[in-house]
């Protein structure tokens, strides 16, 4: 499903599937933001979708990690064995390296395939994908692996928030991610959300729920505000 130019959902909440996988393009090269199953295995539908507008999966450069949760990477041995580097900050690496209770494979009664980062990211870094830059914001509390990746296309900041920022149906609510991985602490969360409500966002691309292609800063301060009523 095209959502933007340029910008893809290679599957989740239209074919019933609670985790979102992104496909980003720019010129030639591409790069998959999030790929991962719950409960079923959803690469070959990955692959189906991509494959509808004439993509490949061997053509993908990147598998840019938003946190080392199962639902999210569990594609990445997958991936990385058909060429596809695996981006991650330092706690995702060592996460999906051991394929340790990080990856929560407890959650989903599923081991974990450890692999190897072919690329560890520090907060502010860029990654270059052909003319775009991807900008890389560590956003701890959901998970020490939380990565936000910002990209500008078409003149829109756009932000892959994986579960750090969860929409609800339509984008009328925003909620934050999941309690259960046994890296999630409220106190850095809520520092999080303090931080990045603090910067600007056009379009939010949550790892669940719609994506949200309008004030997507709002979508932040809406989760900010949730947090505050709820967690003190």
């Amino acid at each position: 499903m095209q959502i933007l130019p340029n910008v893809y959902l290679i599957n989740g909440f239209p074919w019933r599937q609670t985790q979102n996988g992104y496909l980003i393009r720019s010129g030639k090269e591409m790069a998959i933001v999030d790929s991962g199953d719950l409960g079923t295995d959803t690469l070959d539908l990955v692959r189906a979708n991509c494959a509808a507008w004439g993509i490949r999966l061997e053509q993908v450069t990147y598998l840019l990690l938003t946190h080392a949760h199962y639902d999210h990477s569990s594609h990445a041995a997958r991936l990385q064995s058909l060429g596809v580097k695996i981006v991650t900050n330092q706690d995702g690496a060592e996460a999906i390296a051991s394929g340790d209770d990080r990856c929560i494979g407890y959650a989903v009664h599923r081991p974990f395939d450890p692999c190897r980062a072919d690329r560890v990211i520090r907060d502010g870094e860029e990654i270059a994908l052909g003319e775009a830059r991807i900008r890389c914001t560590e956003a701890p509390g959901h998970a020490n692996s939380c990565v936000i990746y910002e990209v500008i296309l078409e003149g829109r900041r756009l932000w892959f928030t994986g579960d750090v920022i969860a929409n609800g149906p339509a984008c009328q609510s925003a909620e934050p991610g999941w309690a259960g991985g046994p890296d999630y602490h409220r106190p850095t969360y809520l520092e999080t959300l303090s931080r990045l409500r603090r910067m600007e966002c056009d379009c939010l691309f949550p790892g669940h729920g719609p994506p949200c292609l309008a004030d997507g800063r709002r979508q932040v301060e809406a989760v900010y505000t949730n947090a505050l009523i709820n967690w003190r």
